[in-house]
């Protein structure tokens, strides 16, 4: 006979399914958004949600909720009956730009009021880790996790974090354009270089420095971004196709 209260000691079996089907739908996000990072899924290339099916052995519901998940965030884009990697427009970019701009001139400003000398020196290991990073063959996840890192670290130390929503999902928008541009020869490597000037601003308490170095690399990286989005719709390195 079971001891009275027994029952509370039994699994939540509505819970472990709600944990189970929030487990599966992560891993179809992961698989999406690491076929965006490497190019794997194109700028533009519209989603296979079977294939899909097939790599995560999850079920049609599941990756049907991830993919409205991943179109929320701004990963891709709704067109007719299924989804296309999102690729921004220069008008769209600029607007984008314009907010992130706004978003990461506070940011900066807070960092040099008020961070601590050990949250500079946790600044300091995530762009030293950013650089190690450059150095080796692009590897475009690796390198926006250590860039994601390093930015974290900005945020939480200026204490804005209320903005880190925002600034995940037009981080979101312009996902393809940042990882294409990562993928440009030297481009990880001027990055680190754009990432150290920012960091040795923020070091040196210089807010004026440190806004403009950051703005330096938001304009490098959307340009490079969007040459290396012209080359990829460029057959062979030729001009492009009307």
């Amino acid at each position: 006979m079971e001891h009275e209260g027994s029952w509370a000691k039994k699994p939540n079996s509505r819970l472990e399914s709600a944990v189970v089907m929030a487990d599966l739908r992560q891993r179809v996000l992961e698989t999406v958004r690491e076929d965006i990072y490497t190019s794997r899924l194109a700028p533009g290339e519209r989603l296979d949600e079977s294939q899909v099916m097939v790599r995560t052995g999850v079920s049609r519901s599941v990756v049907h909720q991830a993919v409205r998940d991943l179109s929320e965030q701004g990963w891709l884009t709704s067109v007719g009956d299924g989804c296309v990697v999102c690729v921004p427009s220069p008008e769209e970019a600029a607007e984008i730009d314009e907010v992130r701009r706004a978003l990461e001139e506070v940011m900066v400003r807070r960092f040099v009021v008020q961070a601590s000398d050990s949250q500079l020196r946790a600044l300091h290991s995530a762009m030293i880790t950013f650089e190690d990073l450059a150095e080796l063959p692009p590897d475009p996840a690796a390198l926006m996790w250590a860039r994601d890192n390093f930015y974290g670290l900005l945020l939480r130390a200026a204490g804005v974090m209320a903005t880190l929503e925002v600034l995940v999902k037009l981080r979101a928008r312009i996902i393809v354009l940042m990882c294409a541009s990562l993928c440009l020869p030297g481009r990880a490597r001027a990055a680190a270089t754009e990432m150290r000037e920012l960091y040795e601003a923020l070091a040196d308490r210089d807010a004026e420095r440190a806004v403009r170095a950051s703005s330096t690399h938001l304009d490098r990286s959307y340009e490079a971004g969007f040459q290396a989005l012209n080359a990829m719709r460029t057959p062979e390195g030729g001009q492009a196709q009307e």
